[in-house]
């Protein structure tokens, strides 16, 4: 089925004039927000507005692939800085920021069409760090993770500055940074932004959900994620989404590049219903966040993140055929732990494990659900060495 890389090549010469401004256009912009700029750029390049049709002139665009940036992503790129259609895309004010002291993976830019005078401010999603996972989960627990001041404070420093038609928009954490900045910010702030774009991502918090500038934005809100949602479907949201069809099946459905466009409509084909799955998962995220007290749920957290990153994994990228030492190292941290630290990641992945059986089975009596105990194993065989 088509994707919206087939979408680009159907308008690649067609002007905003010929064929408007719309919500596949919109997802590709966001897309590209994934890409590491600052391995393209330089430094002082990245202070200035780029035009990425004239810098991609002639060059060859093939980076290093990553878990994030996909030979995919970069393909979609191309079609769109050499396409006739999007010669005027800027970039600027890009930010991208590690720090592994607070724990914070944050990424955030500005795109804009000045023809259109139209300006999209793109929120990153998790990348392939150890620490942007991390945080991920940190969402099930804490009402504010160091990525979402740091959006917050991006809205603040940047929407002043512009005009026209602005949009916010986010896949995956991205999305929740974009609307959690957005309700957090000033009533003025809120009132420049014109559209919310939130794609795939993790809802928020009930307590935000009832917060009065939350509802000033959620006539503003497009929600949209695939069939088969995973990442989605965390947390909580009050509105309706619109499911995409989508090739693959759960988290491999949370990739842009699998939603199913029609190019001729100019929209993505969308569906009625969620899978079973994807509506077990929500039931089962939300009653394993209201079942395990916060204080379990950062235990589990620390534990589960902080093994792999003293492993000497730091990266999703690290794990494969080639970092085999490492991945050795991994089940050496593991078996480490102590015995109370095991029953602790145990009982919390036993819980999740516990609910989301519980979500299929719900006219049945519940037995005792026995899972080996993987950790143990780990330890038993890291020790016999």
């Amino acid at each position: 089925m088509p994707n919206l890389i087939d979408y680009l090549e159907k308008v690649k010469e067609l002007t905003f004039d010929q064929e408007p401004l719309n919500i596949l256009d919109k997802v590709c912009i966001n897309e590209i927000g994934y890409l590491t700029y600052e391995k393209w750029l330089s430094a002082s390049d990245l202070q200035k507005t780029i035009n990425l049709h004239d810098y991609a002139e002639g060059k060859d665009l093939n980076p290093d692939y990553s878990f994030m940036v996909t030979k995919e992503r970069v393909e979609l790129a191309k079609a769109m800085v050499r396409s006739r259609r999007f010669a005027g895309l800027n970039l600027s004010d890009y930010r991208s920021v590690l720090d592994k002291e607070v724990e914070k993976q944050f990424a955030a830019m500005i795109f804009s069409l000045p023809e259109l005078d139209y300006q999209h401010i793109v929120f990153r999603g998790t990348d392939d760090s150890i620490i942007g996972w991390k945080e991920d989960f940190q969402l099930t627990y804490s009402r504010e993770i160091p990525a979402h001041r740091s959006a917050i404070a991006f809205l603040f420093e940047h929407l002043p500055n512009l005009s026209g038609h602005i949009t916010v928009s986010g896949h995956s954490k991205g999305g929740n940074l974009a609307l959690y900045s957005a309700v957090q910010s000033s009533t003025a702030l809120r009132e420049q932004i014109a559209e919310l774009l939130l794609l795939d991502s993790p809802g928020l918090m009930k307590s935000l959900l009832e917060k009065p500038s939350y509802q000033e934005v959620k006539s503003k809100m497009t929600v949209i994620r695939p069939q088969d949602s995973v990442v989605g479907v965390m947390l909580y949201w009050d509105m309706p989404a619109q499911l995409v069809a989508a090739e693959g099946i759960g988290i491999s459905q949370h990739n842009a590049l699998t939603w199913q466009v029609d190019p001729k409509i100019r929209d993505f084909i969308y569906v009625d219903q969620p899978t079973e799955m994807s509506q077990r998962l929500e039931e089962t995220f939300q009653e394993w966040i209201e079942t395990l007290p916060n204080q379990q749920l950062k235990q589990v957290c620390d534990l589960f993140f902080d093994t792999i990153l003293d492993s000497g994994i730091e990266s999703l990228d690290d794990l494969g055929i080639k970092t085999l030492p490492k991945l050795g190292q991994l089940l050496q941290e593991f078996g480490n732990l102590t015995d109370q630290q095991k029953k602790v990641l145990q009982d919390g992945f036993n819980q999740l494990l516990w609910i989301f059986w519980k979500s299929g089975n719900k006219k049945s009596s519940l037995p005792k659900l026995e899972l080996p105990d993987f950790i143990k194993k780990l330890g038993e065989l890291t020790n016999n060495d």
